[in-house]
């Protein structure tokens, strides 16, 4: 049977938006941004190097060049020949190395991309134009640490490919995205191993999307075991997927402790340098509040002159570091006592805290998770997407929004879905809080790719969004609407259930709300438990199955024996304890 829909595309009130879409790109990237030079030597590797000083001017070619800073711009010698030239700018293209002068501290940059070198405040300001990929490698070698697992190395390219396509052009007024500091992503162009350039290539167009747009990707080297809320480091941050939770993972091997020593005229020293107004003859450092993750997030400077004034504790970590040393105060999650002029911090974890946390992810990389749900774990509710998926499209009803990359073709599933949410909802006698999206994969390959389920999933809820298989296959199997009408079903149950629901009971609602009439007979008797461990961690496709049925089975029986509207209050208020100790064995 096929769905057939009621309404043209042309009937619906929809607005179109482009959004973003993964294809091949390049960054700005500013290289040498620690120790800029005065001076660069540009040597061809192979043939001769194009170079032009305006971006519409003809190409000049040339073995070697080299370069310095002049009164009213560049000087730049060329091999070929003994005479100079004035620029205000230079663009090199073809296969060269960049060789700073001795003295300066960084290495060789060996490579093919195009170089756009200018004056800066008296410095050579290097800019070249690095492919996507080729960017993500360099600052794995720079920001991935210690990892020795390939899962959480690949989550650390998804990261930071997403990082980077989300704050792209944050040096834009410098005329370059990026920086190669920590400022932006640091970057070692000269340290990409074969383990690192497969973990990009594995991973390769794929990044994490917000409602159609690149999530904010923060990461940290060890979060102390308590993922910290973007927030608390960032205050008009509130990302719903930066959020404040336990991470067992990065502690699972031991808690990351550090003290250190500062003493109070250090400390005044280091806040004065940064620009802040104290009061004179402080002589206590004391914690006012905390964050949600525990984090110290206001001090007050006691003992001093006016007393009591309050002091920022991200404004002290950044002053101290600055001034003793980036590992004085290596996180926020600290205590102090104070003695004798001087202030002991005792903390745990390195780093802000927010988003994916290094430690934990190479720990549940160990412990078998794929990068997708070390993504899942520390990003909750963005959704991996694939370069090679599709071109996003949104249209948006009265009610629903939807995503697709054949927008003309999906637009009459709208009417559908307005009107099975409806349903849904007076079945229930809930509504959704929120407007929920639809993502419509165009090919099967880029569902199996984006989402992670095997092609016998019809579709999945990942926070607000419902993503489902292209139109014509789910049309060509009859479940368009059996299909909406399930996952809205799970987005009405998730958004009541409280934490810790065991999931046998919520998935049991939705198969039983989705079609109450049809509790499967010859359903295999299971305990709670084993149905619970078969739905997280089920051994075959059928051994999930036969655990659906038995969870549709056991919450129809409960809906027959309690109530429906009792039933359903149990999201919220818990599983009365004689229920579960009269499961079923």
């Amino acid at each position: 049977m096929k769905i057939k829909f009621t309404a043209p595309a042309a009937a619906l009130a929809v607005c179109l938006a482009p959004l973003f879409a993964l294809r091949a790109q390049s960054f700005d990237v500013r290289i040498y941004t620690p120790h800029p030079p005065t001076t660069i030597s540009v040597a061809a590797t192979q043939n001769a190097l194009a170079w032009r000083t305006c971006p519409t001017c003809p190409d000049a070619s040339s073995p070697s060049l080299r370069i310095a800073i002049a009164t009213s711009g560049l000087t730049i010698a060329n091999a070929q020949s003994s005479a100079t030239q004035t620029a205000a700018d230079i663009y090199i293209t073809g296969d060269y190395q960049l060789q700073p002068p001795a003295g300066v501290d960084a290495p060789p940059f060996s490579a093919n991309f195009p170089v756009h070198i200018r004056a800066l405040s008296g410095q050579l300001l290097i800019m070249v134009t690095m492919p996507i990929e080729k960017y993500v490698e360099g600052v794995l070698a720079a920001e991935s640490g210690d990892f020795k697992q390939t899962e959480s190395l690949k989550a650390m390219a998804v990261a930071v490919r997403t990082y980077a396509l989300h704050f792209r052009g944050k040096h834009a007024a410098d005329g370059f995205d990026f920086c190669d500091t920590t400022h932006c992503q640091a970057l070692s162009w000269n340290a990409v191993t074969p383990r690192i350039a497969a973990a990009v290539s594995a991973t390769a167009g794929q990044s994490l999307s917000y409602q159609g747009a690149p999530a904010e990707t923060y990461y940290n080297q060890n979060c102390g075991g308590s993922i910290a809320a973007g927030s608390e480091s960032w205050p008009d941050n509130h990302a719903p997927y930066l959020i404040a939770h336990a991470d067992p993972y990065c502690v699972a091997v031991g808690v990351l402790k550090w003290e250190s020593t500062v003493s109070v005229a250090d400390i005044d020293r280091a806040l004065r340098d940064s620009g802040l107004s104290l009061p004179a003859h402080w002589t206590t450092l004391e914690i006012v509040t905390r964050t949600a993750s525990g984090r110290t997030q206001r001090l007050k400077l006691a003992g001093g002159s006016p007393p009591d004034v309050p002091l920022s504790a991200s404004s002290l970590r950044f002053a101290v570091n600055r001034s003793l040393g980036w590992s004085k105060i290596r996180s926020d999650l600290y205590e102090i006592r104070n003695s004798a002029g001087e202030v002991y911090f005792s903390g745990r974890g390195s780093g802000h805290g927010v988003g994916l946390c290094q430690a934990g992810a190479e720990e549940m990389a160990l412990e078998g998770k794929s990068y997708r749900d070390i993504l899942n774990f520390y990003y909750p509710g963005t959704q991996l997407v694939s370069a090679r998926a599709d071109n996003w499209q949104k249209q948006s009803s009265e009610r629903i929004d939807l995503l697709s990359a054949n927008p003309e073709a999906d637009a009459a599933i709208l009417t559908v879905a307005d009107r099975i949410l409806n349903e849904d909802e007076s079945s229930i006698g809930w509504q959704l809080a929120f407007r929920p999206q639809l993502q419509l994969f165009s090919t099967m390959d880029a569902y199996r790719d984006s989402t992670g389920e095997p092609g016998w999933i019809a579709a999945s809820v990942r926070g607000h969004t419902i993503r489902l298989q292209p139109t014509i296959e789910l049309q060509r199997r009859g479940i368009v609407e059996s299909t909406l009408r399930h996952e809205f079903f799970h987005l009405l149950v998730e958004s009541h259930a409280k934490a810790g629901t065991p999931l046998w009971f919520r998935e049991g609602i939705v198969l039983y709300l989705s079609n109450p009439d049809a509790t499967p007979a010859n359903a295999s008797p299971m305990t709670d438990q084993q149905m619970e461990t078969s739905l997280l961690h089920p051994a075959t496709r059928d051994d999930q199955q036969r655990a659906y049925d038995a969870a549709q089975r056991r919450v129809a029986s409960l809906v027959q024996q309690r109530g429906k509207q009792n039933v359903l209050a149990w999201l919220s208020d818990g599983i009365p304890a004689q229920v579960t100790a009269r499961a079923p064995q």
